[in-house]
């Protein structure tokens, strides 16, 4: 089902909170962490490698926050590291990209500390702060990748199956 819809369709969502998210929502996100689950379902390891590199330097273009190279020596290696495991989630199932959303999130949040700790400036670690960054943020990444990328994903599949004329008929009949 996700190898049937091209990447730069997820791109472009993945895109849209990069550039806005932070009107719209109150809490930090990890943008592109679903599309990288996407990827990692669709591509080879050495295309999803450079490609979240590509994220990575999108992010550290767009984000000033830490030095150039944080956002994206963390996605690369989250790549890296979670690549493989893919393995483990099944890819027609939405609640597995959920789980695999999340999970990369969450490496992402832990070796962003760490890189940022070592490179950049140090960021006091507590448990408040692993509960709220590595638990509570990674959860909403998933629940942020489950609306934002399932639901597009279905219409997009509904009307490459049966066309806008049905969709149209279907929104306008009143159901």
């Amino acid at each position: 089902m996700l190898r049937s819809i091209p990447l730069l369709f997820f791109f472009a969502l993945a895109l849209i909170p990069t550039l806005f998210g932070t009107l719209f929502l109150p809490f930090p996100l990890h943008p592109f962490t679903p599309f990288l689950a996407i990827v990692y379902y669709v591509a080879p390891f050495s295309k999803a490698v450079w490609i979240s590199l590509g994220c990575g330097l999108i992010l550290d273009l767009l984000a000033p926050t830490f030095h150039f190279g944080i956002h994206t020596l963390t996605l690369t290696c989250t790549a890296l590291l979670l690549f493989h495991q893919k393995k483990h989630f099944f890819e027609d199932k939405p609640v597995a990209v959920f789980l695999f959303t999340s999970l990369i999130s969450a490496a992402t949040s832990l070796l962003a500390l760490l890189f940022v700790h070592i490179f950049d400036r140090g960021i006091p670690f507590s448990a408040a702060a692993f509960a709220t960054d590595i638990v509570l943020l990674s959860f909403l990444d998933a629940l942020y990748g489950f609306l934002w990328f399932t639901c597009p994903m279905r219409l997009y599949i509904y009307v490459k199956k049966k066309g806008w004329r049905a969709l149209l008929k279907y929104a306008t009949s009143g159901r």
